[in-house]
């Protein structure tokens, strides 16, 4: 597979002529059918003249080139009328923004990955909303989550957000499992807190020492002149 921003500027060769008849200069994209309908060919030479090839009709993408079997298989779109009508509807999968059915905004769409064989959108690429509340950088999406592609808005099934996949430094981490991590560390921050304040409570009832309601025993009176202890006499009511 490949991303979307890398056909862009692409070489096509026709393996008949034997020669370059344009470059890449954008996708169409078929919304229902997940999948690139067909690349749009800036062709060289002084009238330069926009041309389509429908997916199907690519020979090989390869690392620097894409080729076709023969140079007739691009053509004006007043010959492909349908590819036409998608072009304009101009679906570009990318800054579209990525929803859940419950309606939780996973982020906005920065790439596309395409099945080179077959033409077919298998993943999207996104960062912000949802992500940036739970991790920093980007994500991937494998499209079979993917319910609807529209102009603005892609919508997901619910459980897209449990299969979401972590891109950091060519590591990958599912959602699911950073969240199970993420709630084992509170659960152990929280654990750690009781008991440094059952600690704290502690080391306090050793300073304060006997509670004041305790000073009235005889074990706490000064002792008499004869060093016997003093015994507790009630005081006179206020008056008498």
């Amino acid at each position: 597979m490949r991303k979307s921003k890398q056909f862009i500027g692409m070489p096509v060769i026709s393996l008949q002529e034997g020669q370059q008849i344009g470059v890449v200069r954008g996708l169409v994209v078929d919304p229902e059918k997940k999948a690139v309908a067909a690349l749009i060919i800036e062709q060289k030479g002084w009238f330069k003249e926009q041309k389509y090839i429908p997916f199907n009709r690519v020979h090989s993408v390869g690392e620097n080139v894409i080729t076709i079997d023969r140079s007739s298989n691009a053509e004006r779109g007043a010959k492909l009328p349908d590819i036409v009508k998608l072009a304009r509807e101009r679906t570009g999968v990318t800054g579209a923004r990525i929803v859940t059915e419950n309606g939780t905004l996973l982020g906005h769409v920065d790439e596309y990955y395409v099945d080179l064989e077959t033409g077919d959108i298998v993943g999207l690429e996104f960062s912000g909303g949802f992500l940036n509340s739970v991790i920093s950088g980007r994500a991937f999406l494998d499209t079979t989550f993917v319910r609807t592609i529209g102009k603005e808005v892609i919508v997901t099934s619910n459980e897209a957000l449990a299969n979401v996949i972590k891109l950091e430094g060519g590591l990958a981490e599912s959602l699911r499992q950073l969240q199970k991590t993420t709630s084992q560390a509170w659960d152990t921050t929280r654990q750690k807190t009781r008991e440094l304040g059952e600690a704290i409570n502690r080391s306090l009832e050793r300073v304060r020492g006997p509670r004041e309601d305790d000073t009235t025993c005889s074990c706490h009176q000064p002792p008499g002149p004869n060093g016997e202890a003093r015994e507790q006499q009630d005081q006179p009511p206020p008056g008498k």
